[in-house]
């Protein structure tokens, strides 16, 4: 994910997600929304299973060069 993905979708994570959420969570948040196939695949790909505190948690993990 870019940096301008990101930001385009910050709002969208932090309005449709109670953190902390787990990876199942932030997928079904994400899933059916106005959100990029290709940026809900990288979700899907790229965070493990588990719990993540915040939405700045799961920035460093999928914005690339972050």
């Amino acid at each position: 994910m870019t940096q301008a993905q990101w930001d385009k979708h910050t709002e969208h994570l932090n309005s449709h997600i109670t953190w902390p959420a787990t990876k199942e969570q932030i997928v079904a948040a994400c899933n059916g929304e106005d959100v990029e196939p290709e940026v809900l695949e990288d979700v899907k790909a790229n965070l493990a299973d588990g719990t993540y505190e915040s939405a700045e948690d799961v920035k460093k993990i999928l914005v690339k060069g972050e």
